[in-house]
C-alpha cells in the first residue's frame, strides 16, 4: 500500500510522527531518506514506531507512507503525530491533500532567542553564540548545496560544462540571497575569483556559497539610512509578511521598478496575503496579542476537572484557531467580529465538555451559541481557562490581560507583591469577594479600580472556560463600573457588554494597530513618525475595521519609510 501527498503544518515546531502497524512500513516527510524505515514485519504484532522532525509553519511538506504486508494475515496502519502545543492524534484530514511538493531545506542549527523586551521578538545585538549559530548554519547549508550541487545547477558530473553551471548556480545563489542583483564587483568578490583553474569545482562552489551566507548583505534585511529601492522594497514586503526572502513574482516586480509606488506595494500585499506563509504569520500575531505563547502548560484541577485533559487542550487550541481564521480570512475581515462573534468551532468532545448541543463527530463545526453568554475571542474557552488558576477563575489575570493587550493601557507595578491564597479567605466566600477584599488597600486600587472590574464583567466562566451561573451556591455578580480614559463611568453587566465597549473603543483600535505594526514590523510605531498611529487608526475605522487591510497598510508605511533611531 501506498499514500503519496503532502501535509500542511500550521505552526513552526518540532512535530513527532507515529506509526502503528503490524506490518512493514517506511515515511518520509520532506525527506529524500525516510525518517521512518521499518521495512520488516513484526509478524502480526502491533507494533510503534516514531521520529521527529522540525518543520516551519504555513507550508506543505510532502509526505509519502508505504507498507509492506509480505506473508502477514492481516494489514492496518495507523499515522498519528503530535504537533507543538497539541496532544498525539491521528492526522486531521484537513492537513492532508494528495499532491506532493518540493522538498523544503530546513536548518536543524538552533539559534538563541531574540530579545523581546519590547514585547515583540527583534535581534538587537549581534552576540558571539549568535555569530556561532550564523556560522553553524551556512555550514549546514553549504552540505546541502553540495550534495544537491548537480541538481541545483542543472547539470552532471559528466558534463563538459559543469564548471560553467555551477558557477551560473553559485550567482544565481547570491543574488537569491542577497535579494538583488550583484554589482561586477559582488560577482567577482562572491563567486568568480573562487573558480579558478586550481581549484575543484566542489570546492569553489563551497568557499563561494559560505562567503554568501556569512554576508551581512544575507544576514541584514536592511541597510541603515539608505532610501529605500525597489529590492529593499521587496525584501521589507517579504519578511513583514511572510519571514522570508521575495518570491520570483515580488523580485521580478522590484527588477521591473514596479515597487516604487503605494498602489503596486498595496498590490503585491494583497497577493501576498493568500500565501498560507502570512496566514501562519497573523496566526503567530494572534498567539502573542492573545498571550498564548507564553504558558506552556495548560492544566487544571482533575478532581474538580477530570475532563479537562491534554485532548480537550489541543482541541480549544485549535478551536480558537479555526475561530480566528474564520474571522479573518473569510467576509469582512472584521476586528469587531473578534469580540462579538456569537459563534465556536467544537467538535463532539468539547460539546460534552462545554455543554453545548451539536451533531455527534469528531471534526470541528461551526456552532451558534446563546450572544448573551458569550463575545467572541473574549470568552473563549481556552483564552478564560488561559487566564484561570487551576481551580477557579482569575479576575486578576484575565482583568490585566484585557487592560493591557485589548485597551491598550498601561499598568504600573504593584507597590507589593501579594500572592493569591484561596485558603486564606473563608470557604463560603465567591472569587470575586476575594479579590475585592485582597486589592481593597488603596495602594492597590490605583490600578486594580482598572483591573478589578474588567476581570469581574468575565465571572461567569470558571477555571476552565465553562460558563456558570453560580459559585459556592451564590449567584454571579459580573456587573462592574470602569472610569475611561476620559473620564466617564462605563457600566458592564457581563461579558457581552465589555466586548462591545471594547469593539467600539478607539484606545482599543489604535492598541491593536500597535500590536500588530510592531509584529509585522519588529520596529516601534513611533520611528515612523509620531502621526503614524493616528493615520493608520483612522485609515483601520474607515475600512470598516478590515484586519487585512490594515496589514497591507502597515506594510505600506514600513515598506516606503525609513525608521528614525
Amino acid at each position: 500500500m501506498k499514500w503519496e501527498g503532502s501535509v500542511y503544518v500550521e505552526e513552526t515546531g518540532d512535530y513527532e510522527f507515529i506509526i502503528k502497524t503490524e506490518n512493514g512500513a517506511r515515511l518520509w516527510v520532506n525527506e529524500q531518506e525516510p525518517i521512518i524505515d521499518e521495512w520488516v514485519s513484526s509478524q502480526g504484532r502491533a507494533k510503534e514506531h516514531k521520529a521527529t522532525i522540525r518543520l516551519l509553519g504555513g507550508r506543505p511538506y510532502t509526505l509519502r507512507l508505504h507498507v509492506f504486508k509480505y506473508k502477514d494475515k492481516s494489514s492496518s496502519i495507523s499515522l498519528e503525530w503530535k504537533p507543538p502545543h497539541k496532544a498525539q492524534e491521528v492526522i486531521p484530514q484537513r492537513h492532508l491533500v494528495p499532491q506532493q511538493v518540493p522538498g523544503t531545506f530546513i536548518v536543524s542549527t538552533e539559534f538563541p532567542p531574540d530579545d523581546s523586551v519590547s514585547g515583540y521578538e527583534r535581534g538587537v545585538a549581534v552576540s558571539k553564540s549568535w555569530d556561532d549559530a550564523t556560522t553553524s548554519a551556512a555550514l549546514e547549508i553549504m552540505t546541502g548545496v553540495i550534495k544537491h550541487l548537480d541538481r541545483l545547477a542543472g547539470t552532471k558530473p559528466e558534463a563538459k560544462d559543469r564548471r560553467d553551471k555551477v558557477q551560473k548556480f553559485c550567482h544565481r545563489f547570491a543574488e537569491l540571497a542577497f535579494r538583488r542583483p550583484l554589482t561586477t564587483e559582488q560577482r567577482t568578490f562572491f563567486v568568480d575569483q573562487h573558480f579558478q583553474p586550481e581549484l575543484k569545482t566542489e570546492l569553489a562552489a563551497k568557499r563561494s556559497v559560505l562567503l554568501i551566507l556569512k554576508s551581512p548583505r544575507f544576514l541584514y534585511t536592511d541597510r541603515e539610512f539608505a532610501q529605500p529601492d525597489d529590492f529593499t522594497i521587496a525584501s521589507r514586503l517579504s519578511y513583514g509578511l511572510w519571514d522570508s526572502m521575495p518570491d520570483r513574482q515580488l523580485y521580478d516586480a522590484a527588477k521591473a521598478g514596479r515597487l516604487n509606488k503605494p498602489e503596486q506595494i498595496a498590490q503585491q500585499a494583497e497577493r501576498m496575503l493568500n500565501d498560507p506563509r502570512a496566514q501562519a504569520k497573523l496566526r503567530y500575531f494572534f498567539h502573542h496579542w492573545l498571550q498564548l505563547d507564553e504558558k506552556e502548560e495548560l492544566a487544571k484541577d482533575k478532581a474538580l476537572f477530570p475532563e479537562f485533559d491534554d485532548h480537550v487542550v489541543a482541541d480549544l487550541r485549535t478551536s480558537l484557531d479555526m475561530f480566528i481564521d474564520d474571522v479573518v480570512w473569510n467576509g469582512s475581515s472584521d476586528y469587531r467580529q473578534l469580540l462579538l462573534a456569537d459563534y465556536v468551532y467544537m467538535n463532539s468532545r468539547l460539546a460534552k465538555v462545554y455543554q453545548v448541543e451539536m451533531p455527534e463527530g469528531e471534526s470541528f463545526q461551526k456552532v451558534s451559541l446563546d450572544k448573551d453568554k458569550r463575545a467572541g475571542v473574549l470568552t473563549h474557552p481556552y483564552l478564560m481557562a488561559n487566564f484561570a488558576y487551576h481551580n477557579l477563575s482569575s479576575p486578576i489575570h484575565r482583568g490585566v490581560f484585557v487592560t493591557r493587550r485589548l485597551l491598550g493601557r498601561s499598568l504600573k507595578p504593584p507597590p507589593q507583591a501579594t500572592e493569591f491564597k484561596d485558603g486564606d479567605f473563608h470557604a463560603g466566600m465567591t472569587t470575586r469577594e476575594k479579590v475585592a477584599q485582597i486589592t481593597k488597600p488603596s495602594a492597590c486600587m490605583s490600578c486594580h479600580s482598572i483591573i478589578n472590574p474588567l476581570g469581574f464583567s468575565l465571572e461567569h466562566f470558571d477555571a476552565i472556560g465553562r460558563y456558570r451561573k453560580q459559585e459556592v451556591k451564590k449567584d454571579i455578580n459580573a456587573s462592574a463600573e470602569l472610569v475611561s480614559l476620559t473620564g466617564d463611568t462605563v457600566k458592564f453587566n457581563g461579558a457581552r457588554d465589555l466586548a462591545e465597549y471594547i469593539s467600539q473603543d478607539q484606545n482599543a483600535h489604535a492598541a491593536f494597530v500597535d500590536q500588530l505594526f510592531h509584529q509585522a514590523v519588529k520596529q516601534p510605531i513611533n520611528a515612523y513618525g509620531e502621526k503614524i498611529r493616528d493615520d493608520l487608526t483612522t485609515r483601520f475605522e474607515k475600512s470598516g475595521y478590515n484586519i487585512q487591510q490594515l496589514l497591507v497598510e502597515i506594510m505600506k508605511v514600513a515598506a516606503l519609510h525609513q525608521p528614525q533611531s
